[in-house]
C-alpha cells in the first residue's frame, strides 16, 4: 500500500509540475511580459531539480530498501542525485529573484548576478571536492551527511525566496492598479505558504514518513496553483497596447457604431494604451470614480465585460 501511494503521489506531482510549465510557456508566448520568461525558467529548473534529486532519491529508496543493498550504497546514490540537481536548484533561485524584480520593471544588478553565480560555483565546487575525496583530507573528516545537505539547501532556499517575496510585498505598495496589486500580493502569499509547507514537511519526515510524500507534492505540484491564478489574472486584466495603424483605422468606426461620446472616446483610447484607472484619472484630470463611470458606459454600449474584451474589438 505504501509503495502504491508513493507512486501515485509522485505521478501527481510530476503531472502537476508539467502542466504548470506548459501553462507558463503558453503565457510567455501570448503576453509580452518579461517576468513570464523568468517564471517559466524558474519552473523548468525547479522541476528538473525535483526530478533528479527529490523524486530520484525517493525512487532509489523505494527500489532498493527491500533488497540486501548496503545503506551506504543507497546514501551514495542519493548524494550523487543531489549533486546532479544542485546546479538547477541554484538557477531556479536566481530566476525567482529576477522574477520578483521584473514584476516592477526592475532588473537584478550585474554585481549581484555575478556575485551570486560566482558564490554558487564555489559552493558547488566545494561540494564536489568533498565527495571526490570522500569527505577526508588526511585524518580530518568533514563530509556532511545527506540530511545536513538537504537542510542546508532548504535553509538557503527559504532565505532567498523569503527575501524575494518580502521585496514584492514592500514594492507592491507603490503599485497603483488595485487588481495588479492584489494579484502580486496573492502570488507572494501563496509562495510563502509553499515554502512554509515544504520546510515543515521536510523536518517532519524523520517523525512521520508520510511527510516525505507531502514534501514531493508541495515542492513540485503546488506551483500549479499560482500559475493557474496568474493565467486567470492575465486573461481577465491584461491589456495590450494596441496603438498603431489598426488603432487609428478602426477606432472611428467603433466610436460611430456604438455611439461613444467624446469624453468616453478619450478614456477608451487611454485604456487601449494600457493605462490603469488611476493613470487615466491623472491624464484627464478627472476622478477615478468618473473614470470608472466612463468605463461602465463604454462596456455597456459595446457589450463587453472587461478591458481585454474591449481592446479585442480593435483586433477583429
Amino acid at each position: 500500500m505504501h509503495l502504491q501511494l508513493s507512486i501515485l503521489v509522485i505521478l501527481i506531482a510530476l503531472m502537476a509540475g508539467a502542466i504548470a510549465i506548459f501553462l507558463a510557456n503558453r503565457m510567455m508566448q501570448k503576453y509580452p511580459l518579461p517576468y513570464l520568461s523568468s517564471y517559466f525558467y524558474y519552473l523548468i529548473f525547479s522541476y528538473i531539480f525535483g526530478v533528479y534529486s527529490i523524486i530520484g532519491s525517493q525512487v532509489i529508496q523505494l527500489l532498493l530498501s527491500d533488497d540486501k543493498i548496503p545503506n551506504e550504497t543507497i546514501q551514495s546514490a542519493t548524494v550523487f542525485l543531489l549533486a546532479l540537481g544542485i546546479p538547477f536548484l541554484i538557477l531556479s533561485w536566481y530566476m525567482f529573484l529576477r522574477l520578483t524584480r521584473e514584476f516592477f520593471q526592475l532588473q537584478l544588478t550585474n554585481i549581484f548576478s555575478y556575485s551570486y553565480l560566482a558564490a554558487s560555483l564555489l559552493i558547488f565546487t566545494a561540494y564536489s571536492l568533498i565527495n571526490i575525496y570522500d569527505g577526508h583530507i588526511g585524518s580530518i573528516s568533514f563530509r556532511p551527511s545527506t540530511s545536513e545537505i538537504i537542510y542546508s539547501l532548504a535553509g538557503i532556499q527559504t532565505l532567498l525566496m523569503g527575501y524575494g517575496l518580502l521585496f514584492i510585498l514592500i514594492k507592491n505598495r507603490e503599485t497603483k492598479d488595485v487588481n495588479q496589486r492584489n494579484a502580486y500580493k496573492s502570488f507572494s502569499v501563496w509562495y510563502a505558504l509553499i515554502v512554509i509547507l515544504n520546510i515543515v514537511s521536510l523536518y517532519m519526515i524523520a517523525i512521520y514518513e508520510i511527510f516525505g510524500l507531502l514534501f514531493i507534492l508541495g515542492y513540485m505540484g503546488f506551483n500549479l496553483i499560482p500559475v493557474l491564478f496568474l493565467h486567470l489574472y492575465l486573461q481577465r486584466y491584461y491589456v495590450a497596447n494596441v496603438e498603431g495603424k489598426s488603432f487609428a483605422e478602426k477606432m472611428p468606426n467603433i466610436i460611430a457604431k456604438f455611439g461613444i461620446s467624446k469624453r468616453e472616446t478619450e478614456v477608451f483610447e487611454l485604456i487601449c494604451k494600457g493605462m490603469t484607472n488611476q493613470e487615466i484619472s491623472d491624464s484627464l484630470f478627472i476622478s477615478v470614480q468618473t473614470v470608472k463611470d466612463h468605463n461602465y458606459n463604454i462596456f455597456l454600449k459595446t457589450g463587453v465585460k472587461n478591458r481585454v474584451q474591449l481592446t479585442n474589438l480593435l483586433e477583429k
